[in-house]
């Protein structure tokens, strides 16, 4: 049976970006692809990315916390149950590249 948490769209390690401020998301998206990962999205919104979680389902996520007058909580729900999200890695913003490429890969070789 097909399992959307395992798989690797062509073969890559997928990323969801959700970031509402289109050139923040577009170097994302270029450092991300640049670096070997799928990019899902960016997203500009809760659902937007919400309708992309119910295609596929990132190993990793890049979130804004703040996406205009919503916040991306229930986009972290539905990517982790609430106890994971102790653990998630807040980079801040503006965000070192390099330790965003490290933090993801790090997070994907453990899960």
């Amino acid at each position: 049976m097909r399992d959307p948490y395992r798989e690797k769209p062509q073969g890559r390690t997928a990323v969801l970006v959700v970031e509402d401020e289109l050139f923040i998301a577009d170097a994302l998206r270029r450092v991300l692809v640049d670096a070997g990962f799928e990019v899902l999205g960016p997203a500009s919104s809760v659902q937007d990315a919400l309708d992309l979680l119910e295609a596929a389902r990132p190993h990793a996520a890049v979130l804004d916390v703040h996406l205009g007058r919503e916040k991306v909580t229930p986009v972290a729900l539905e990517l982790a149950p609430f106890p994971i999200l102790a653990n998630a890695v807040n980079l801040g913003k503006p965000t070192d590249r390099s330790q965003m490429i490290d933090a993801i890969r790090k997070l994907v070789a453990t899960s």
